[in-house]
């Protein structure tokens, strides 16, 4: 008779303590709203029906939080903001364009790379063309040909310009040995005349006969002489024309040329040299870098070209404007802030670490929100944050991270409510 008194004050005693939890657990979902109090004859709302669940359900209060936190939006480079597109509350989705900055002096270094990119993509076609040239070389019969008749003209020329610089040395050696010849009969004429005019002799002035004799002497060698230095000056200028004859010296002029036909012949007939042709693909590798640094410098400016619009990176609101139009901003410095509120998840804050081990990923839960009492979510186990939060009395309690499954309520970041997760024995 007592064990049976017992058993049913126990069974009593716990319908009561669970009647007071979910008691409790409603005055906390109704939290700071006033509820009216409905007349003693109306009936009370009715619960929505759950599918029966086996296994253990386990407890959490949390809150939604947005999956993106507010992201100040900037610039990565610096400049004048030229337009703004978006005001507080404004929605925007992913690739909406926010703001730009004036980007005139982007544009023409856009332009200006583009040319550097064109010029050294035709320097390396050319350096290419070139070295193909070389390689792939092969004798030209025609240009052989040429070159071999080029060689003989040149060659029959150069006999020609030594036969005339011959006669031409022949006409100055005779010129030299008249020349010497003058020289040596003006030192003779010279030398008769000094004789005759020797004031020693002026003594046979006064014998008459010998008087006669000296006057004739003396006149014929002033003669004499002036006739020998006529002579000289006539074989100098016979000398100096021979020598101006010399002067363009015909065979120099002509063996150059032999030596350039012969250098064309080579040409034509025995193909590049390795070294030629190592130099050539020496210029299509400097070529290539050359096009390579262009292509490099034209991509950064586009970069900063592209980084000059600013762009919603996710769909969201705009929470507030940090600039104005006109003003310089530099970069990092914030232009709007955007808030996404759509991409929600529940976070709990008191699961006890005692719960832990009947905890996994991709179990299923049910949330109930303060805010909607009666329609519950449900989501999925995403993952558990591996650091505590807190201590609840002496167990740490760990955050337990649900994404949600959709629903068309209306929710917003930090409503409060509880989980309970399904955890199958």
């Amino acid at each position: 008779m007592n064990t049976k008194f017992l058993s049913i004050f126990l069974v009593l005693f716990l319908l009561v303590g669970c009647a007071r939890a979910a008691s409790e657990f409603e005055g906390a979902a109704g939290e700071g709203v006033e509820t009216a109090v409905p007349p003693a004859d109306t009936t009370s709302t009715p619960r929505p029906t759950r599918a029966v669940q086996t296994g253990t359900t386990i407890l959490a209060d949390g809150q939604l939080v947005a999956l993106h936190p507010a992201l100040p939006l900037s610039f990565s480079g610096n400049g004048r903001l030229l337009t703004l597109h978006v005001a507080p509350g404004d929605v925007v989705v992913e690739g909406d364009l926010i703001a730009t900055l004036d980007d005139i002096s982007l544009q023409e270094a856009v332009t200006s790379a583009e040319l550097q990119v064109a010029q050294a993509e035709n320097s390396l076609a050319q350096a290419q063309l070139s070295l193909d040239d070389l390689v792939n070389w092969q004798p030209d019969e025609t240009a052989v040909a040429l070159a071999e008749a080029n060689l003989a003209v040149a060659q029959t020329n150069l006999s020609k310009a030594q036969t005339q610089d011959a006669t031409a040395g022949n006409s100055l050696t005779a010129a030299q040995i008249q020349v010497d010849q003058a020289e040596r009969g003006l030192v003779d004429a010279q030398n008769a005349y000094n004789t005759a005019h020797d004031p020693g002799r002026d003594w046979e002035l006064g014998v008459p006969w010998q008087a006669e004799m000296l006057k004739n002497e003396r006149t014929g060698t002033e003669r004499g002489l002036q006739l020998a230095q006529e002579s000289l000056q006539v074989a100098q200028a016979n000398y100096n024309l021979a020598v101006a004859g010399l002067s363009n010296n015909n065979a120099i002029s002509a063996e150059a040329s032999v030596a350039s036909a012969q250098q064309a012949l080579d040409q034509a007939t025995r193909g590049p040299k390795p070294s030629e042709i190592a130099a050539a693909e020496l210029r299509v590798e400097q070529a290539q870098i050359a096009l390579d640094q262009a292509e490099f410098s034209l991509t950064q400016t586009k970069n900063a070209l592209d980084n000059a619009r600013l762009f919603a990176p996710w769909g969201g609101a705009i929470i507030t404007v940090d600039a104005v139009v006109g003003a310089l901003v530099g970069s990092g410095t914030p232009i709007v802030t955007l808030f996404d509120d759509d991409a929600l998840q529940f976070h709990t804050s008191n699961l006890s670490e005692r719960d832990l081990t009947q905890v996994a990923v991709g179990e299923s839960v049910a949330i109930t929100l303060k805010s909607y009492p009666t329609t519950p979510l449900t989501g999925q186990v995403t993952r558990i944050v591996p650091q505590s939060n807190g201590l609840v009395g002496d167990a740490a309690v760990f955050t337990v991270v649900i994404d949600l499954d959709q629903t068309e309520l209306v929710l917003l970041t930090g409503m409060t409510g509880r989980a309970e997760i399904q955890h199958p024995d």
